[in-house]
């Protein structure tokens, strides 16, 4: 079976932790600590053309890890790029993310995540406004989803182990 190693990129806070550990089979876990460095999580993924183990590496968000992106990301097949709908800047930031993912390992197949939306009473960023940034930035799809209630949280990585095994054949 294919190992693929897919990043998650996004501010420190934004719940990469927390959809990581949901979708290999924790639970969520309302005392995540910030990520210090860099944590990995591994699921095998069944796609109509085969299964891939996704080696999924979670980069610290926070600003002082930032000099470690370019190391992290390297040999990264796929990302999955995740904001918080209730803090704009999160979705602001995405944009050097996503210049550091483009300069360091190239137009690889991406995704982009609105998380948090069972905080629907403090969201700040529109769907609307967060889909028309996926259209626009080449990523396959937008997804909105919420680590702590389980919303739509595997749709993301599928769309993406399907893209990535059809990119490579299975």
């Amino acid at each position: 079976m294919r190992r693929v190693k897919v990043v998650l990129c996004g501010d420190g806070g934004v719940g990469k932790t927390s959809l990581a550990r949901v979708f290999t089979g924790s639970s969520f876990n309302p005392l995540q600590r910030l990520t210090v460095g860099v944590a990995h999580y591994v699921r095998e993924v069944s796609t109509s053309d085969g299964s891939l183990t996704f080696v999924i590496w979670d980069l610290g968000g926070e600003e002082r890890f930032r000099f470690l992106a370019p190391i992290f990301l390297r040999g990264a097949e796929g990302a999955v790029f995740v904001f918080d709908v209730t803090r704009d800047e999160t979705f602001t930031d995405l944009e050097g993310w996503l210049e550091v993912v483009l300069n360091t390992i190239g137009d690889v197949p991406r995704v982009l995540v609105g998380n948090k939306v069972d905080l629907a009473d403090l969201r700040v960023v529109p769907r609307e406004v967060a889909e028309e940034y996926a259209r626009h930035r080449g990523f396959l799809a937008y997804f909105e989803t919420s680590a702590k209630a389980g919303i739509n949280v595997e749709q993301p990585f599928l769309r993406l182990a399907e893209a990535l095994a059809r990119r490579h054949g299975g």
